[in-house]
This record gives C-alpha cells, sequence and structure tokens, in this order.
C-alpha cells in the first residue's frame, strides 16, 4: 500500500441539478479524489476531518485517498460472514442435526 504526505485540497464545489450536489475535492500525490453529500454541512465537516488528519501529519492511501486512521478502521471491522461463521463453528459440534438445519437455513435467509 503506497502512502503519502503530499496532500492538497480544493473548496467545495457545489454542482446544481445533482442527487449530492456538494462535492469535496482534494489531491493525494496529484490523484485527484472526491466525495459527493447532500448537504453543504456535510461536505464541509467531511473535508474540515481530512484536513485535520493531513494536519496532524498523517499518511493518505494514494490508492483510495484515505488517511491511515481511516484505513485502519475500515480493516478492523467485523464483517457479517465472519461473524456468522464464527457462531456456527463455536455450536456445530454441540447441536443436534435438525437444529443445524434450522441454523444454517435462518443464517442463510439473513444473509443474503
Amino acid at each position: 500500500m503506497a502512502m503519502s504526505y503530499k496532500v492538497r485540497f480544493w473548496d467545495i464545489r457545489e454542482r446544481p441539478r445533482r442527487r449530492k450536489p456538494f462535492e469535496v475535492r482534494w489531491t493525494v500525490n496529484g490523484r485527484e479524489r472526491s466525495e459527493s453529500f447532500i448537504t453543504k454541512g456535510l461536505a464541509e465537516s467531511r473535508r474540515a476531518k481530512l484536513m485535520t488528519s493531513a494536519r496532524d501529519g498523517e499518511a493518505f492511501d494514494e490508492r483510495t485517498g484515505l488517511p491511515a486512521s481511516e484505513i485502519r478502521a475500515v480493516r478492523q471491522q467485523t464483517t457479517w460472514y465472519d461473524l456468522a461463521h464464527a457462531y456456527i463453528d463455536e455450536r456445530w459440534d454441540r447441536t443436534p442435526g435438525n437444529t443445524r438445519r434450522t441454523l444454517a437455513d435462518a443464517l442463510a435467509t439473513i444473509t443474503a
């Protein structure tokens, strides 16, 4: 993962006639990134958060354009699949056959 400290921010751009008209734009090592928001307040909040990360000396990922702390937070989140898999592994050996079938059916239904 290539990280860079070369981050620049632009003003929030308003794009009328769009579903999310306010756009936060920045570059990481010369590569443009953007996120769109419904309100200007949300866009200003996101821009401030990104700028704070840059001011604190945090590196940004060149591929995603996100600060390192946000990438770490995303990686640490447990996915639903992992949670369901761990649950079944925990219960499988001590569960009777019909209950196994019921558990598998229930998890297959809510996972989709």
